[in-house]
């Protein structure tokens, strides 16, 4: 048995992106977390068993706004990278980039990352 967890739309600010425009002001972005925790933790309705969602939320937040990357598929892999832990058996990210230039044309970019 595993416990998967997802937090969706974790709304946090940044500068990534390949123009020049979008590395000087902060544009939005989503993040998706889908986690399964390890079969082996034993889950016994203490914080300490499981993953802090809090704790999750808020280094999305900060790895999101304290980095700069020309892809989104670098920042998916610089998330994922920061937020594996030894509880965690797969953890799968996906970066909404929702106001791009293809905006009028499309009504979200994104990638997923996984492993």
């Amino acid at each position: 048995m595993s416990f998967d967890i997802k937090i969706d739309g974790i709304k946090t600010f940044g500068k990534h992106g390949v123009y020049e425009f979008e590395k000087k002001e902060d544009q939005l972005f989503l993040i998706d977390l889908q986690i399964n925790l390890n079969s082996d933790i034993a889950i016994n309705d203490s914080i300490n068993s499981t993953i802090d969602y809090e704790e999750y939320i808020e280094k999305v937040e900060h790895l999101v706004s304290t980095t700069s990357f020309n892809l989104i598929e670098t920042l998916a892999q610089h998330l994922h990278s920061n937020l594996q832990s030894s509880k965690i058996n797969h953890l799968i990210i996906t970066v909404h980039k929702p106001n791009t230039a293809l905006s009028k044309k499309s009504e979200n970019i994104s990638v997923t990352y996984g492993g």
